[in-house]
């Protein structure tokens, strides 16, 4: 009889969750319908770029949308056409934010999550190499799932931290017998189109992209426009103050400015809304959020300020589109919420949900000239 009663007081917060849930998706699916939006990728300016990957069970989006972006790079330099080893940084930071706590006594955030730091500044210390050297698994599939991963490095962490255990060369050690139990310990070498290379000087002489040309952009009313300043998120554990701050508009025509000069950026967003996750392959703010037209550089303020707008995803934009006077964006999402759609891997992303929900964006310095004339 408790197993009925259980079911039965079950139904009875379940189901109106359920009801509540229906009509946000229907309005949201009749808000949908009334912006035209492309039917298919090829209807897209779009970028030279390598096929999605699933980023399946992991917290790195980071490293996934920032390495698509430097294959991205390659092509448009017109360098090999080479798909890089996704959870070689992956590996690369962990040491590193183990670096950080250890000199900090456990006050630096030490978690999955990241920012574009993770895959661009630790080129210079670690290299890069190519997916065919270093899948990132030892268990010989295609999918990923690092929740046992993330779980040791936790205990490891709060062990050290609880025994006062501050030698770094010891907790190095420790977490590197963890990553290479879950990813396979990188090579020190490898072989790449019949010569031989270390992960850094393959990246000096095959990736080679001018890592010293790329700015990291955002638009928030907490530092002075035109400035460089530290983008406010539990992600930025390195306190990155390199973020250079413009308004609203500029901001946002940067991007389509970006594009449509044959340049990609990677940017990092919230994506908590409904119109991320209940619009199968589209992305909007709905208008009974708030109207496109109506988002200010105080509306976007505001969401950020109280934790509305947070930091979940880093994607990769590699397209723009004007459809019947609607502005769309294509995204190369490693999430799996791309993947269920009729252009897997793909999100068709409205102007709204830019100008709204995205933090910050990784670009070339050459595609946005009118950062730079104010």
């Amino acid at each position: 009889m408790k197993y009925r009663t259980f079911s039965f007081l079950l139904l009875i917060v379940v189901l109106p969750l359920f009801a509540a849930a229906q009509p946000l998706t229907d309005a949201l699916k009749l808000d949908l319908q009334k912006r035209s939006q492309p039917e298919h990728i090829r209807q897209y300016l779009m970028i030279r770029h390598l096929s999605p990957i699933n980023q399946d069970s992991t917290s790195s989006c980071w490293s996934f949308a920032s390495v698509s972006f430097i294959e991205s790079e390659m092509l448009r330099l017109g360098l090999d056409s080479v798909r890089l080893a996704v959870m070689y940084p992956v590996y690369c930071i962990f040491l590193e934010k183990t670096k950080r706590f250890v000199a900090t006594r456990g006050r630096s955030r030490f978690a999955p999550g990241d920012l574009f730091f993770g895959a661009l500044e630790t080129v210079s210390k670690y290299g890069l190499m190519p997916m065919s050297a270093y899948s990132g698994s030892t268990c010989g599939w295609d999918t990923r799932n690092h929740t046992k991963l993330y779980a040791e490095l936790d205990t490891l962490m709060r062990e050290i931290k609880a025994e006062s255990l501050w030698n770094e060369q010891t907790a190095l050690q420790r977490v590197r017998q963890i990553l290479d139990k879950h990813l396979g310990a990188p090579p020190e070498e490898f072989v790449y189109r019949g010569k031989a290379y270390t992960p850094k000087s393959f990246a000096e002489q095959v990736v080679r992209i001018p890592w010293d040309k790329y700015v990291k952009v955002i638009s928030f009313q907490y530092a002075p426009f035109y400035s460089y300043t530290k983008l406010n998120v539990p992600d930025n554990w390195m306190n990155d103050s390199t973020f250079y701050n413009v308004p609203l508009a500029v901001w946002y025509q940067s991007m389509k400015d970006a594009l449509s000069s044959g340049y990609s950026f990677a940017f990092d967003a919230d994506i908590s809304e409904p119109g991320y996750r209940l619009a199968s392959g589209a992305v909007i703010v709905p208008d009974y959020d708030i109207p496109v037209g109506d988002i200010t550089q105080e509306s976007r303020e505001f969401r950020f300020s109280n934790g509305a707008t947070e930091d979940d995803h880093l994607m990769h934009a590699v397209g723009w589109s004007r459809t019947n006077g609607n502005e769309w964006f294509l995204v190369k999402d490693s999430w799996r919420t791309a993947y269920q759609s009729n252009h897997p891997g793909y999100l068709f992303m409205d102007e709204s949900y830019l100008k709204l929900k995205v933090l910050a964006y990784l670009v070339h310095r050459d595609a946005v000239p009118k950062l730079w004339n104010h």
